[in-house]
């Protein structure tokens, strides 16, 4: 049998990375439906790293979707518009990235690419 090894993730450096969104995919969980947003972020050595944030379907002020969403339009949505997050795969955004509990990279605000962090809108 083959023998398990353990290690701890390799974690990017708590900060402000562009990044590229790669896809977005739909699951249910235990409290209803959601979106896993995964991303090449550019590590400090300029190579990609992928990092991902799930975040639920709701897009009221202040959703993580809607900062998602609108940061990588790098405008507000209209009300009553529909973007399908799908046809958002390849833009790009600054996104900041902490290290949770668990070692993990985490997904914890975004801005349109290039803007100041003064036009920040947290999670």
């Amino acid at each position: 049998m083959t023998a398990l090894k353990f290690s701890t993730p390799k974690s990017l450096p708590p900060g402000r990375y562009p990044a590229t969104l790669v896809d977005v995919s739909e699951g249910e969980g235990k409290f209803g439906p959601y979106l896993e947003w995964t991303f090449d972020a550019l590590d400090p050595d300029g190579s990609p790293k992928q990092v991902s944030r799930r975040t639920s379907t709701k897009t009221g002020s202040g959703a993580i979707a809607r900062v998602l969403v609108e940061s990588l339009l790098a405008r507000t949505v209209r009300v009553d518009e529909e973007v399908d997050p799908g046809g958002l795969i390849g833009k790009g955004l600054d996104i900041e990235i902490e290290t949770n509990a668990n070692g993990y990279d985490h997904v914890v605000n975004a801005w349109p690419a290039g803007t100041s962090q003064s036009d920040e809108v947290s999670f």
